[in-house]
């Protein structure tokens, strides 16, 4: 099995007396993309600054290739790409002068630099606005940029907070389809958002927050059959003829190998059966029942 690129451990971290994560743990490896989950104040925010330094833990500990970040920060940031919730791009700046300046804060050589900043720009949709000022964007071509200064370095972490937000469906599409590619070249990327299908669209496992903690992780399909519900909607007639209504019957399916017995508990009505459809769980479903019953749990252990 590879090394993780990152690798936390038994992270605790505080702002004052309030804690914001408890006891974090979580690994991700070259290649893999994992997709961080939650509700707001939910500690995804706090996680990604831990990695990159900015927040130091009260407990545990943070690598980054190897490096503990609270001891080489420097050196461990250097191998990290953040593209923050707040843009952090330069107004006055042209679009191409934005990544160029900062592939070259990176450290980037000279050798290989304007071709970085080029498929940068190419992979964010920006080749059309390369040489205007950042001021005069869009609100979505902004995050483009911003989003573009992160990648340019092709970094061993790339670290993506709500990299979508506000955006429109054209620049959803080239981030998605930018963090996949990286990952293939074997990119660790954390990918903290609000919306889910981003998440199963990039086959991402998955860890998910709630006030701080870990209330679960896993690949997608396992959080779906271990906490979704399958459902069979069996549509019967009731009646005959033009006057005949229709009522929709509603079975939870714990696997497919139930809906047998489901149709002969029918009895009489699978003869009025005018229609069946097995819904499967989504994972917007999924992460409103884990947040609802780890809320749940926390309130009876008080």
């Amino acid at each position: 099995m590879t090394t993780p690129i990152l690798d936390v451990a038994g992270l605790t971290a505080a702002y004052g007396r309030r804690t914001a994560l408890r006891d974090v743990s979580l690994t991700i490896r070259p290649g893999q993309i994992l997709g961080l989950l939650g509700p707001n104040g939910a500690g995804k925010t706090t996680l990604m600054d831990a990695v990159a330094g900015k927040v130091r833990p009260v407990a545990g500990t943070v690598s980054v290739c190897g490096m503990d970040v609270t001891r080489r920060t420097r050196a461990a940031r250097a191998r990290i790409g953040y593209a923050e919730q707040d843009l952090a791009v330069f107004p006055t700046l042209t679009v191409r002068e934005n990544v160029s300046n900062w592939a070259a804060i990176c450290g980037m050589p000279r050798r290989g630099h304007a071709q970085a900043v080029d498929a940068a720009l190419s992979a964010m949709l920006l080749d059309e606005v390369a040489e205007q000022r950042v001021r005069t964007l869009s609100g979505g071509q902004r995050r483009r940029v911003h989003c573009a200064m992160a990648t340019v370095c092709r970094p061993p972490l790339l670290l993506l907070d709500e990299p979508t937000v506000g955006v429109d469906p054209a620049t959803r599409r080239a981030v998605l389809d930018h963090v996949r590619a990286l990952a293939a070249e074997g990119t660790a990327v954390c990918y903290s958002t609000h919306y889910l299908p981003e998440v199963e669209a990039l086959g991402a496992d998955v860890v998910l927050l709630k006030d701080g903690a870990t209330a679960a992780r896993g690949r997608v399909e396992e959080l779906l059959d271990r906490f979704g519900r399958t459902v069979a909607e069996l549509r019967v007639r009731d009646g005959d003829g033009p006057s005949a209504t229709t009522r929709t019957v509603s079975v939870d399916l714990d696997g497919p190998d139930e809906l047998p017995g489901v149709l002969r508990g029918l009895d009489a009505d699978l003869n009025r059966l005018a229609g069946l459809e097995i819904r499967r769980p989504s994972l917007d479903e999924v992460f409103d029942r884990i947040v609802e019953e780890d809320g749940r749990a926390h309130a009876d252990s008080r």
